[in-house]
């Protein structure tokens, strides 16, 4: 989280690169001024427009990302789980059948309903007006299922008794530190470290 007026992101991820840079070496700075106007995915775009070296952001390791930037090691392991309302009576993904699911378009999440769900409508950002977060989209009744990592979606149980995060997980993937591919340095000093 990079909250309005602080000088640097707040949360695991921005600690573990700082850890990272500092036992490799480097100096560095965290970039406040990227303005993204794409469809696609900001953590790894903003490494091939040439604004960034490095990002940490939840990214799993596949290999149609490998096409766009060089990933380090893993550094933790998550999967694609369920967040629904509490009332739903939603309790599987077998109960998804009909169900309006969201995830965002650009994550291992998305490829897996696509592939899992076809009795579903998968949706994403762009099938709704303005910048609605998923988790407000499923207060309001505009879908039933919400599919992200299991990690992050845990951190949405707090903002509402109403949320359900259901016991199945649905993937088992690697996250790791996405590098710029023409700098084969940093990412051995990273993996170093």
């Amino acid at each position: 989280i990079w909250k309005q007026g602080e000088t640097k992101p707040s949360g695991l991820e921005p600690k573990l690169i700082e850890r990272i840079l500092e036992i490799a070496g480097y100096e560095y700075n965290f970039i406040d001024d990227y303005v993204y106007n794409k469809n696609g995915d900001v953590r790894l775009d903003v490494i091939t427009d040439g604004k960034a070296d490095i990002t940490i952001r939840s990214i799993t390791i596949t290999e149609d990302r490998k096409q766009k930037v060089n990933f380090s090691e893993p550094y933790y392991y998550d999967g694609a789980s369920a967040l629904v309302l509490a009332k739903s009576g939603i309790e599987s993904k077998d109960d998804f059948q009909n169900k309006t699911v969201y995830a965002f378009d650009f994550t291992t999440a998305y490829d897996w309903a696509k592939g899992n769900l076809q009795e579903s409508e998968i949706v994403s950002y762009e099938d709704f007006s303005g910048d609605q977060a998923p988790e407000k989209l499923l207060l309001e009744g505009k879908i039933d299922v919400y599919l992200g990592d299991r990690s992050f979606l845990k951190t949405l149980l707090s903002k509402s008794p109403n949320f359900k995060l259901l016991d199945d997980t649905y993937t088992r993937e690697p996250f790791g530190i996405a590098v710029d591919k023409d700098q084969p340095q940093l990412l051995n000093d990273i993996n170093n470290a």
